[in-house]
């Protein structure tokens, strides 16, 4: 029987507005812990490290994600914020359908470019 391989990190990304401006961001599923405070597994929390280092972000935006919130308006907010202060949006999706229903909105209104050693 083979080991199972886990997941590291997930990915970021660098999303850019027609302006030009930028704003890294990783996008995760919102998890509790026993206690119901907001949990990051390993690989989010290797993933906001690792983009820290590849772009020298060092705020933090958490923005949780509902299943039924107004995309257009909660992720221009957090993008915006983000993009003014120059930190890194971790969002985290209430579940997987928001999670690619937040992607989607984001590759059709900003330029996406996955964040990457080198």
């Amino acid at each position: 029987m083979s080991e199972r391989k886990y997941l590291d990190a997930v990915p970021a990304y660098l999303a850019t507005a027609t302006d030009g401006r930028t704003a890294p961001f990783i996008v995760s599923l919102l998890m509790y812990d026993a206690a119901k405070k907001l949990r990051l597994t390993s690989a989010v929390e290797a993933s906001i490290n690792r983009t820290v280092d590849l772009t020298g972000r060092e705020g933090l935006a958490t923005a949780i994600i509902a299943d039924n919130d107004p995309f257009p308006s909660t992720v221009i907010r957090y993008m915006e914020r983000a993009m003014s202060f120059g930190a890194i949006v971790l969002f985290s999706c209430q579940s997987p359908g928001t999670a690619e229903r937040l992607m989607q909105h984001l590759d059709a209104n900003y330029r996406l470019t996955l964040i990457r050693e080198g």
